[in-house]
């Protein structure tokens, strides 16, 4: 990974990724710089198994979740699309969720933690997952796999996710070659002090949780943000007199 870089404000943020070197670029973004990029299946609080060996602990829970999500739901039929959708109702999935846009890739830096540094991670892989997989890969490489837009979600968050073949394995001790193109990731980091800022200039440009969750569940912490920011500038207001 290379070096990280420090976002002050917006025009630093443009700056560094008129840099980006050519390539398809992918973004995540952490409320907390200190945080692995691991899936949540390999993490310690879901990994069921050891994590030097190949384990298939996790796709057993996701087909137990499968099973019982057809109550509630119409379900693709291809399994990575459903692990997708899995993925993104907070099953703990061997799935990692980026975006191609990088703003909603800052958003999730800045959103959660505002009392933490955060961190956005630029993303080129080396190889991709694609549609013609219907059965979940096996292949030792961490590939990137952007689904069809099943779901509002994915589809307003420019959704992609990396497959993790062994879920607590570090992201860096994957192979970063693969047919001649080498994988490219570096981070960003962004100053906890810079975090409210740039959640208001992000919000003017139309990120906000409204537009990334589009359901009531969105709309209500969109809501819940807004009337803080009334309290906040009252607040400002009265130590200013």
């Amino acid at each position: 990974m290379q070096n990280d870089q420090e976002v002050d404000d917006f025009a630093t943020f443009h700056r560094i990724l008129g840099r980006l070197q050519s390539g398809t670029w992918f973004f995540r973004g952490h409320g907390n710089a200190d945080w692995e990029l691991l899936p949540r299946a390999g993490r310690s609080q879901y990994y069921l198994g050891d994590p030097d060996a190949t384990n298939l602990r996790d796709l057993g829970r996701f087909r137990v979740w499968r099973n019982q999500a057809v109550a509630y739901c119409v379900l693709p039929e291809n399994d990575l699309e459903c692990l997708a959708v899995a993925q993104h109702h907070g099953l703990a999935t061997r799935l990692l969720d980026w975006t191609s846009n990088p703003l909603i890739g800052l958003y999730f830096a800045i959103y959660e933690e505002p009392g933490l540094d955060g961190a956005l991670y630029c993303f080129s892989p080396c190889c991709f997952i694609t549609e013609q997989h219907r059965d979940l890969p096996g292949e030792k490489y961490l590939g990137l796999y952007k689904p069809r837009s099943i779901s509002p979600r994915i589809l307003n968050q420019s959704g992609a996710f990396t497959y993790h073949p062994y879920p607590a394995k570090p992201f860096m001790e994957y192979p970063q070659e693969f047919d001649g193109v080498e994988a490219v990731l570096f981070r960003l980091t962004i100053k906890k002090e810079r975090k409210t800022n740039l959640l208001r200039q992000l919000n003017l440009y139309g990120i906000n949780h409204v537009t990334l969750f589009p359901d009531l569940d969105g709309l209500s912490r969109y809501i819940n943000w807004e009337t803080q920011g009334i309290i906040e500038g009252r607040h400002r207001r009265s130590t200013d007199e």
